[in-house]
């Protein structure tokens, strides 16, 4: 997982799993008994509090001894609604990544002289962007707009 998603309410929801699950000592031996992993409840407390990398591992493992998943859940709500979005979203999100990627590229070739990127880049974006406009006629035809 990525940093990004270590905020101070996945934090939050983490210590209050610990507490749910019975506290740190309690996590702890019950961590023990079913991976064979020793952690200290100031492991707890450190990841809970930001001092310490978030585990993730961990974290669904306190949720299967809590059985509570708010975690997983959350993690669950973001792919959700990402499936939720449309075919006409996807595109647009794809040709905007695709067509940011190509000033780089027309610098790259300034300062270097090289084509390479450009080369790519170019190409690529441009596809991305006339497979979105192809699909906002497309769905403009279907709400009879055109």
């Amino acid at each position: 997982m990525c940093e990004t998603y270590e905020t101070p309410a996945l934090r939050k929801t983490f210590a209050s799993l610990v507490k749910k699950a019975g506290g740190g000592p309690s996590v702890c031996m019950a961590i023990k008994e079913t991976t064979g992993r020793s952690l200290a409840p100031g492991t707890l407390s450190k990841i809970a509090d930001g001092s310490m990398r978030f585990d993730w591992q961990l974290a669904f493992q306190i949720e299967d001894i809590a059985e509570q998943f708010p975690i997983t859940g959350r993690l669950k709500a973001r792919v959700d609604a990402s499936r939720a979005q449309s075919d006409l979203q996807r595109l647009a999100y794809t040709a905007l990544k695709e067509i940011g990627e190509v000033p780089a590229a027309v610098c790259s070739w300034v300062a270097t002289g090289d084509l390479g990127a450009l080369e790519k880049e170019g190409p690529e974006g441009l596809a991305a962007l006339e497979a979105f406009l192809q699909a906002v006629r497309e769905a403009k035809q279907g709400e009879g707009q055109l």
